[in-house]
């Protein structure tokens, strides 16, 4: 039933799935759990879900209408229907999508998903950038966790970053922290260049196969610009 339920969710096109025990993390990752106000629980399961490409985007698109959010709204419901059905747990403790600030860059680092990345968007030896955490939740049940393997870098071996030329704010540095404000100073003075659509991602050369359809590049472009001139309205 545990691979059962894997298969079905890889169905669904959350084809990154990672079990973790949470007993295991090292210390700052430990730490970073402390500080989001969770305990460590002998016993209990964190599954990490992701998409990798369109897949769950095919699903996603037919039903833009119908949510606030289709994205977490589907991604919640795989979750409660994998628990339910496949993995024997009466329930489960969600934690993203959600308030609690998790450190979900940390989390699929250590699951071996991905590793940093100039952009300041982790990257994926196999998906490159075009990758997403959708939802983390806790659980209890004898789940075998994941075997972990830290993915070596693309950004280590990539010569003349072409993310770095792309960027049109000049906000990355490589090995370096993006600057955020030069980059959102950008995105808001002209959103028809850069606003809903980074330049620089799309620059990337890992993962090219896995790469969004524009309408969803649209989709998620679109989404956090609102929601920064959103914040913009607010501040002034």
């Amino acid at each position: 039933m545990t691979q059962q339920g894997h298969r079905w969710l890889e169905a669904q096109g959350f084809n990154l799935c990672a079990v973790l025990d949470p007993v295991e993390f090292p210390p700052a990752l430990a730490k970073l759990w402390s500080d989001a106000g969770l305990e460590v629980v002998a016993g209990q399961r964190l599954v990490l879900l992701g998409m990798g490409g369109s897949r769950l985007w095919q699903r996603v698109e037919p039903q833009l209408t119908l949510y606030a959010d289709p994205f977490d709204a589907l991604s919640v419901a795989a979750a409660q229907t994998v628990v339910r059905d496949y993995w024997g747990d009466g329930g489960l403790q969600l934690l993203y999508p959600g308030t609690l600030p998790i450190p979900l860059q940390q989390l699929g680092r250590w699951a071996g998903w991905s590793a940093p990345a100039p952009l300041g968007l982790d990257i994926s030896p196999v998906f490159g950038p075009w990758f997403a955490h959708r939802t983390a939740f806790l659980m209890y049940a004898p789940l075998p966790c994941t075997p972990r393997e830290a993915p070596a870098s693309p950004c280590d071996i990539c010569v003349d970053p072409p993310c770095l030329d792309a960027c049109v704010a000049d906000a990355l540095v490589f090995d370096a922290t993006p600057d955020l404000e030069r980059c959102l100073t950008q995105r808001l003075a002209e959103p028809a260049l850069c606003g809903s659509r980074c330049l620089a991602r799309l620059a990337c050369p890992v993962g090219l196969g896995w790469r969004y359809p524009d309408a969803q590049i649209d989709y998620h472009g679109q989404r956090s610009l609102a929601s920064l001139q959103r914040w913009q309205m607010r501040t002034r």
